[in-house]
């Protein structure tokens, strides 16, 4: 062979073995790194060619996550009497039931939503509410907006409250209203406007602690109208209608009232929760024949009672009245 063909012989094994560098180099992506997002591909038997998707969503920092301490949670009860000074005991009491069962949990997002009934014992009313306002309390002491957001919109739908069906006998409320009458002041005092009323009980102290600035209107048949005006929400209650004698009671009330939990604690040992006097109104007034609109708006359903402005509802609540007071009064404490 001759030198000139042993030269161009040489430059093309030279050739080739760059064309094989080269491609090895390309297919591993050192010197082709792919399009943006890209990485290069290993097929099964361990060699590269071509290049794959990155799923960028595994490499993604990890969530933020809270440990929640039995320190927190003291925080959480001292922050929540602080934020609503005139909270009830038995709010406090439930939660306390619920919220110190979460101690040594961690909070990492939407899962762990999950975790958190489960260790407050299933999902009820209650413990809704409970984990709901730490939550709130979350958001305001904490700079955990995305992890509380997260946490909020996993929630799931609030439990309603079982529905209570027990309307108390006339029998019951008497027997209870001999008990009452055994304790005495201020208990006979609330009992007999929770009897004449139908109201709920915070409505029932108010008006003993506001009647002498409350507006009043005697009625010809031995009854007063106390014009409250006590909004709260979806709860409201404008009039209230007492016996002319049970409103001279209240008038002449000159000591401190218990507080509300202290009168709910009461009247459940004496064997009949407060909000029961309400239902047996209700029942009372039914029997009676009284509309069952006009019983919405005695007993302060706004929201139930239509577009008609409040005040429509006077005379014929006057009236409507009328009819009550002679079968209520059997059922009060008058010594």
């Amino acid at each position: 062979m001759e030198a000139e063909d042993l030269k161009r012989l040489a430059f093309r094994i030279v050739d080739s073995l760059i064309e094989v560098f080269e491609e090895v180099w390309w297919a591993r992506g050192d010197l082709n790194p792919g399009p943006p997002g890209y990485q290069p591909a290993l097929s099964r038997g361990g060699r590269r060619g071509g290049h794959v998707k990155v799923n960028h969503s595994s490499l993604a920092d990890s969530e933020a996550c809270l440990e929640i301490t039995k320190e927190l949670v003291s925080e959480f009860f001292e922050w929540l009497r602080k934020e609503n000074p005139k909270i009830r005991e038995k709010t406090i009491k439930d939660y306390g039931y619920y919220i110190p069962k979460l101690a040594g949990l961690k909070l990492c997002g939407k899962s762990s939503v999950n975790d958190v009934f489960e260790a407050m014992g299933g999902l009820n009313k209650s413990s809704y509410e409970a984990f709901r306002r730490f939550l709130t309390f979350l958001e305001k002491t904490r700079e955990l907006d995305e992890l509380v957001a997260k946490l909020k919109k996993a929630l799931p739908p609030k439990p309603k409250a079982r529905e209570d069906t027990y309307v108390p006998p006339d029998s019951k409320v008497l027997k209870i209203r001999s008990k009452v009458k055994r304790l005495g002041l201020p208990y006979t005092l609330i009992y007999n406007v929770l009897v004449s009323t139908g109201c709920r009980l915070v409505e029932a102290l108010y008006l003993i602690e506001n009647v002498k600035r409350l507006r009043a209107v005697k009625l010809g048949y031995g009854a007063v109208r106390v014009h409250v005006d006590l909004q709260r929400g979806s709860k409201n209650e404008f009039v209230m209608y007492l016996p002319v004698e049970v409103y001279n009671q209240v008038l002449k009330w000159r000591g401190e009232l218990p507080h509300e939990d202290t009168v709910e604690e009461a009247f459940r040992k004496l064997g009949l929760p407060v909000k029961y006097f309400r239902k047996w109104f209700r029942q009372k007034l039914k029997e009676l024949g009284i509309d069952s609109e006009d019983i919405e708006a005695l007993q302060g359903r706004v929201s139930s009672i239509g577009g008609r402005h409040y005040t429509d509802w006077i005379p014929i609540l006057d009236k409507d009245n009328q009819k009550i007071m002679p079968h209520i009064k059997k059922y009060l404490i008058f010594s």
